[in-house]
């Protein structure tokens, strides 16, 4: 079976792109913040003015690709992904970029499909996330012990514990692994929900509501949590994913309309 995704590449690589961008931006600021506290401003008044001159721009940078990110790729990505979802469900074409082999479900009924979309995508996105934040835990563990010790180091500077705290406290570092959390945890609480609708089998009215609101809650998840999913871990699991997703639907007895 073919498989392709136009969405992931056209949308989402820039967007990935834009997000490694701001990361390199935060990183250097913060490396600047620690370099200017080093150089005495009285001794080296050049070298101290272009350094804070440098900090100064790439904060700068930071804040303006950080509202593009906000204001414009990632909303861009999401409206064509839930376009291309939407277009499954009902098999209408809301875009010429549609993905093909991306959801793998043959339910007769738009809300059958619907909630298995649904399904289908929480089954690999809590995966996903799950990697990704065992990553995001360490790095965590490793900023969070140095500014431990910052802190209780007495001869350390209030202007290094500052600046340890700005670090550890900012968008790209606790707040991350936070939202990241949030998202597996989101994502699990859906994928059981949505599973346990398969193996109940309420009434068509039920079914179709309860559907709905899944899908409601996924995207109200993805918007809030602002996680880009990482294309690498998801060609990494995607051939154990898809055996684990065929057995599940085995298991749901999918195949015959709820």
């Amino acid at each position: 079976m073919s498989r392709s995704d136009p969405v992931r590449t056209r949308y989402f690589t820039p967007l990935t792109r834009a997000e490694l961008a701001s990361d390199v931006l935060f990183y250097t600021g913060a490396a600047l913040s620690i370099v200017v506290l080093l150089v005495d401003k009285t001794l080296r008044p050049t070298l101290h003015g272009s350094l804070m001159t440098v900090f100064a721009v790439s904060v700068a940078a930071l804040f303006i690709i950080t509202m593009v990110i906000r204001l414009y790729f990632a909303p861009r990505a999401a409206d064509h992904r839930a376009r291309d979802f939407v277009s499954s469900v009902y098999n209408v074409k809301l875009t010429h970029a549609l993905t093909d082999g991306y959801y793998n479900n043959t339910l007769r009924t738009s809300e059958a499909r619907l909630a298995a979309q649904v399904l289908e995508n929480t089954h690999f996105s809590k995966a996903i996330v799950l990697a990704m934040v065992k990553d995001e835990r360490i790095k965590v563990g490793i900023y969070a012990t140095a500014w431990l010790i910052t802190l209780l180091n007495r001869q350390a500077s209030l202007d290094f514990i500052l600046v340890g705290s700005q670090v550890v406290l900012s968008e790209q570092i606790l707040s991350k692994w936070l939202r990241m959390e949030w998202l597996r945890s989101r994502c699990e609480a859906i994928y059981n929900d949505v599973y346990a609708l398969f193996q109940s089998r309420p009434s068509e009215d039920t079914f179709n509501a309860r559907a709905l609101e899944a899908f409601g809650k996924y995207e109200s998840a993805k918007a809030n949590a602002a996680v880009t999913l990482s294309e690498r871990i998801f060609q990494k699991q995607n051939n154990d994913l898809s055996s684990e997703w065929s057995d599940i639907k085995l298991a749901l007895r999918m195949e015959q309309n709820p």
